[in-house]
């Protein structure tokens, strides 16, 4: 939340010092008062119509605890009519705060650049789309269970005894690994989640992917 905040609270000091000065130099603590509300006044609306609507702060808000989440998610979360939503988001998108990323055929939207988001931290990866390919949103419901399955203890040994733990062909399966290996989610080789997905359940952000057992199950 320190962008946010950062945001949210960015009027600056020096109004209310230099009023607080000037009144008690002059003695006239409430002309003083009728100097400065203009000025005040302004940078009050101009927040007020800028980017920090109260849906847009929740929006933000919930990106970044949420990354990548795709927009019906967003708008169960935000309890948001479609229309509104969108015109919301239009405004975000164009103003540079929210980022929209199309993975694996859905729209995925990010507070920020995917590629600064905190597990990509050390990868090197600078290019959003393949930030946002690297995460696993926007899986089909079979690599969603493979995604799953592989966040357990017990890696299986073969793609074969993969399928049959999750009660799938051989034929989807190996599509799937196929896939998630393309996206840079899984290693190249073996069936292990790819290094920058360990220690998720470490982390400090809600990562939409975190449930995925529970969503498989």
């Amino acid at each position: 939340m320190a962008l946010v905040d950062q945001w949210r609270f960015s009027r600056p000091w020096y109004l209310d010092s230099i009023g607080a000065i000037a009144g008690a130099a002059l003695g006239i603590g409430g002309s003083v008062q009728l100097l400065f509300p203009a000025a005040q006044g302004t940078m009050i609306a101009h927040r007020e119509t800028g980017w920090e609507h109260p849906l847009r702060l929740r929006i933000v808000d919930t990106l970044e605890k949420s990354p990548g989440i795709h927009f019906r998610e967003l708008q169960r979360r935000l309890d948001a009519a479609n229309g509104t939503l969108r015109h919301h988001l239009d405004i975000l998108t164009k103003e540079g705060v929210v980022t929209i990323v199309p993975v694996n055929g859905r729209t995925c939207y990010y507070f920020g650049a995917p590629a600064q988001v905190e597990i990509l931290e050390g990868t090197g990866v600078t290019d959003d789309i393949r930030a946002a390919s690297m995460m696993p949103v926007g899986l089909s419901e079979v690599q969603k269970v493979v995604v799953a399955r592989l966040t357990e203890q017990d890696s299986p040994e073969s793609q074969a005894q993969l399928a049959r733990d999750l009660g799938r062909s051989r034929a989807s399966v190996h599509s799937a690994i196929s896939v998630l290996r393309e996206r840079g989610i899984l290693n190249q080789s073996g069936l292990e989640l790819a290094p920058h997905l360990n220690g998720l359940k470490r982390s400090s952000v809600d990562y939409p992917w975190l449930d995925i057992r529970v969503d498989c199950s």
